[in-house]
C-alpha cells in the first residue's frame, strides 16, 4: 500500500479523535513513573504522527511498519512541528520515533490498531529455539546475538501484519532490505546490509520453524532453477566417473551454461556449433577457466554417448584450450618453516590443538584438503599406526602414520574435540559442533597459522603449500620420484614430474651455457 508524504484535505472528525487518543496515550505514561522531560518528549513525538496521519488522511487503524517509513520520510510541512524533520532525518533520528513507536504499541494493546495476535507465541517459538542452541554449546554471546536477530524478524513480521505461516524467501529479502524502524536498539540502515552472520542466525531459527511445523516446508523450498537440468548428468558423474562432490557441482554448472547456448536437444549439435560456443566463453577468460570448461564439454558429451543422446565423434570436437604443461613451479616452504608454523599453534586452546593435528597430517603425510576434511574416526588404526584416506576418485589407501601425527590427533581427541556424536574427526570449535564443511575450512587453518608464524606474505596460502612442501624436501636430498609419487598418491609419474625442477642446484648443474651476449 502507498501511503502520501505530503499533506491533503484534512478529515472532519479527525482533531478530536486525535486529541482523545493522545489523551489517553499521556495518561499511561503518566501511570508508568516517567520523569517529566521524558513524558514530554514521547507525547511530542506521538503527537506528531497523529498529526501527520490525519493530514494525509490514513486511519490510525492501517498503521503497519509501511506507514511508519512513510512517516519517518515525510517532507514535514506539519503545523507546529516546525524543525522536526531536521531530528526525523538525522543519525539518531530513531530516537526521535521512540513516541510514535510506543503510541502504536499503545494503539495495538488497547485495540484500536489490529494486528494479527501472532508476536507471544512467535516469542515462545524463539524462546524454544534458544534453547536447543543451548543444549548444543551455543556460548552465551552467540545465543544474545541470535536472540537480537531473530526477535528483529519478529517484530518487523508483527508490524509488517506478515503471519509467520507465510514466511518465504521473498519475505526475507524484504526484512533484510528494510528501512528499519522497529522498536529496540537496532543497526541503522547504512550498517545493517543483513551482514552474513545476522543471515545465518535468522536462516537457522527459519530451519527450526520448519522443523517443528510452524513454517510450511513448500514456503521455503528454492526457486524452480532456470538451469537446464542436469540431475541425471550428476548421478552418472557420481555412479560412472567416481569423482568428488565439488567436482560434479562445477561440472554441472559449467555444462549448463553450455548447453544453454547449444539449446536442449542433443541431437541437433554438431561441431561447429560445439567449437563456436566454447570459443564464445574462452573470449576474455582464463587459460584455467579455459581448460576446466572444455574439460566439463568433454565430460558432458561423453554421458550423451553413453545414453546414445548424441555421436561420440562429438566429443573431438570440443577445442583445446592452450594451457603449458609443467610451466608453473610448485610453491613450497623450507622444513625449517614448515616446523615454525606447527609450532606456533596454541595447544592449550581448542583451535590451537585441532588446527596442530591437521597441519601435521599435511606436513607428514601431504594429505589433500579433502582428504582430512573426509577422515573419520573409524579410519584411524591406533595399534597398526595407520590411516585409511580416500582420495580421488574415492580410491582408498591405508598409510602410515607418523608418531608425531598420531599424538596431535589423539590430543585433539582426548581434549579439545567436544563430545558429540560425529563420526568425522575435526569438527568446528564453536557451537554448532559440525563437521569441517568443506576443503576450505583447510585453508583457514593454513592461513591463519601462516599469519601467526609471520610468513603472511608466502603465496600461495592453502592445503597444497604443505603438499608441495613434502615433495620438494623430499627430492631436495635425494629421493626418487617414485618414492614421491607414492607418498602424493599420484596415479600417473607424469603429474609427479613437475617436482624434478625444484631441485635448482642439481639442474645448475647440468645447465647449458646461454650462447646469447649476457649483457
Amino acid at each position: 500500500m502507498n501511503h502520501p508524504t505530503s499533506p491533503v484535505v484534512r478529515s472532519e472528525a479527525g482533531p478530536d479523535l486525535l486529541a482523545d487518543i493522545l489523551g489517553a496515550f499521556t495518561a499511561d505514561l503518566n501511570a508508568v513513573g516517567l520523569s517529566a522531560e521524558h513524558t514530554r518528549r514521547l507525547r511530542r513525538s506521538a503527537w506528531h504522527l497523529l498529526i501527520w496521519l490525519d493530514l494525509c488522511d490514513v486511519t490510525v487503524e492501517s498503521v503497519d511498519d509501511a506507514v511508519l517509513c512513510g512517516f519517518r520520510r515525510h517532507d514535514c510541512q506539519c503545523p507546529g512541528m516546525e524543525g522536526e524533520r531536521q531530528k526525523l532525518l538525522a543519525p539518531d533520528g530513531r530516537a526521535f520515533l521512540t513516541g510514535a513507536l510506543r503510541l502504536v504499541q499503545f494503539l495495538e494493546d488497547n485495540g484500536r490498531v489490529p494486528h494479527l495476535g501472532e508476536l507471544d507465541a512467535n516469542l515462545r517459538h524463539l524462546d524454544a529455539f534458544l534453547v536447543r542452541c543451548r543444549e548444543q554449546g551455543y556460548r552465551p554471546g552467540g545465543i544474545r546475538r541470535y536472540r537480537n536477530s531473530c526477535r528483529h524478524l519478529l517484530i518487523w513480521l508483527h508490524r509488517s501484519r506478515i503471519p509467520i505461516a507465510d514466511v518465504d524467501f521473498e519475505t526475507l529479502e524484504r526484512f533484510q532490505q528494510h528501512d528499519c524502524v522497529c522498536p529496540g536498539a537496532r543497526p541503522t540502515t547504512r550498517h545493517r546490509g543483513a551482514g552474513a552472520r545476522q543471515v545465518s542466525q535468522i536462516r537457522s531459527f527459519v530451519r527450526y520453524l520448519i522443523a517443528t511445523d510452524v513454517v510450511p516446508v513448500q514456503k521455503m523450498m528454492p526457486e524452480p532453477d532456470a538451469r537446464p537440468a542436469m540431475g541425471s548428468f550428476e548421478e552418472w558423474l557420481r555412479h560412472h566417473r567416481g569423482i568428488g562432490e565439488g567436482s560434479i557441482v562445477r561440472h554441472s554448472r559449467q555444462a549448463a551454461m553450455l548447453v544453454a547456448d547449444l539449446g536442449p536437444d542433443p541431437r541437433s549439435y554438431d561441431a561447429a556449433g560445439i567449437r563456436d560456443a566454447l570459443l564464445g566463453r574462452y573470449a576474455g577468460a582464463s587459460s584455467s577457466f579455459a581448460g576446466k570448461l572444455a574439460c566439463s564439454m568433454r565430460m558432458y558429451l561423453r554421458y550423451l554417448a553413453s545414453s546414445d543422446s548424441c555421436s561420440p565423434s562429438l566429443i573431438d570436437a570440443v577445442p583445446t584450450a592452450t594451457t603449458w604443461r609443467l610451466a608453473p613451479l610448485p610453491r613450497y616452504i623450507l622444513p625449517e618453516q614448515v616446523e615454525h608454523v606447527i609450532a606456533c599453534c596454541d595447544v592449550s586452546t581448542p583451535n590451537g590443538c585441532r588446527d596442530k593435528a591437521i597441519l601435521l597430517l599435511l606436513a607428514r603425510l601431504a594429505l589433500r584438503a579433502g582428504d582430512i576434511v573426509a577422515l573419520r574416526l573409524e579410519d584411524i588404526d591406533w595399534r597398526g599406526a595407520r590411516v585409511r584416506v580416500c582420495g580421488k576418485s574415492k580410491r582408498e589407501e591405508c598409510l602410515p602414520l607418523p608418531q608425531d601425527a598420531g599424538d596431535g590427533i589423539l590430543d585433539y581427541i582426548e581434549k579439545a574435540r567436544p563430545r558429540v556424536a560425529e563420526k568425522r574427526i575435526f569438527l568446528r570449535a564453536i557451537a554448532p559442533y559440525r563437521p569441517l564443511a568443506s576443503s576450505h575450512a583447510i585453508t583457514g587453518v593454513v592461513v591463519r597459522a601462516l599469519k601467526r608464524a609471520g610468513m603472511e606474505e608466502v603465496r600461495p596460502q592453502g592445503a597444497h603449500l604443505f603438499r608441495h612442501s613434502a615433495a620438494t624436501n623430499l627430492l631436495r636430498p635425494g629421493q626418487s620420484l617414485e618414492t614421491i609419487s607414492a607418498l602424493l598418491r599420484h596415479k600417473s609419474m607424469a603429474t609427479t614430474t613437475i617436482y624434478a625442477k625444484t631441485d635448482a642446484p642439481m639442474l645448475l648443474e647440468i645447465a647449458q651455457p646461454w650462447i646469447g651476449d649476457p649483457s
